[in-house]
């Protein structure tokens, strides 16, 4: 199956995690803390990889759930550009989309890109132990071969790469692309394409992706982020044509018994 987004709602199945929406936004959040221990197993088989080097902090049934409110809110399943951004450092952003990405590679049949345009605190290829190659913006600019900047992930469909801030600082003056997609050399390739970008808080650079992907995706750190802050954030993105999705809760407490949260 060629489309992302119909694979993962398949895949889901019976075991879709139930969720709530909240003026809009998606009401996804991670029902671990993120702390020393993994939520799963860093040896957890994956097909196409011979090992996770990482810890992991979400379960799999979370981010299929993640996965089917995305594709209810996008008219296209396939070929999408989606970029994760936080309001400020230590949200999770990072290791969310980095685990997003390792399960939507997993069921999906066509490559997934996984760009790192965080550049203040790059984390992708340190935690993959891929050395990182030259930024991705060229070759869309100009349409030439994606392989001399994308790295494979082991034997599997997910593939690296990195957006530099010059780009980014370019898309801010709208000198770069103008009207045209920015990423149409990537989409005949890629089912999927997640951005992981700066925190609005760190650069104003970041937002300027906004307007050239499909959907954006807010990642608030639960009980920590202000509303005020989110509230802004918020703004800045639809003030930037960008299409938000929603909201995603990370290192949310559970304050009662997990299992009693199935019964509010």
């Amino acid at each position: 199956m060629s489309k992302i987004f119909d694979a993962l709602q398949i895949a889901q199945g019976e075991r879709l995690a139930e969720t709530k929406e909240l003026n809009g936004e998606l009401a996804i959040s991670s029902s671990k803390e993120m702390r020393n221990e993994p939520a799963i197993s860093s040896s957890l088989p994956l097909r196409g990889f011979a090992h996770v080097p990482f810890p992991r902090f979400y379960e799999e049934s979370e981010l299929l759930a993640l996965a089917q409110n995305i594709a209810a809110r996008l008219p296209n399943p396939d070929q999408n550009v989606i970029q994760f951004i936080g309001s400020r450092i230590g949200e999770g952003t990072s290791t969310l989309i980095r685990e997003f990405a390792l399960t939507a590679a997993r069921y999906s049949n066509k490559p997934v890109l996984l760009v790192e345009a965080d550049f203040n605190r790059p984390s992708q290829n340190q935690a993959f132990s891929i050395e990182t190659k030259p930024p991705l913006e060229h070759v869309l600019k100009e349409g030439s071969a994606l392989d001399g900047v994308i790295s494979q992930v082991e034997d599997s469909n997910l593939f690296l790469a990195s957006l530099s801030s010059k780009v980014q600082r370019s898309l801010t003056e709208r000198s770069f692309f103008g009207s045209t997609d920015m990423w149409k050399t990537a989409r005949d390739r890629f089912s999927l394409i997640l951005i992981d970008s700066s925190p609005a808080s760190v650069t104003a650079d970041s937002l300027a992706i906004c307007e050239t992907v499909n959907g954006v995706v807010l990642v608030i750190e639960a009980e920590n982020t202000r509303s005020a802050v989110v509230q802004n954030v918020k703004k800045q993105i639809l003030m930037r044509e960008g299409n938000l999705l929603g909201i995603v809760f990370t290192k949310r407490k559970l304050h009662i018994p997990n299992f009693i949260y199935k019964f509010l």
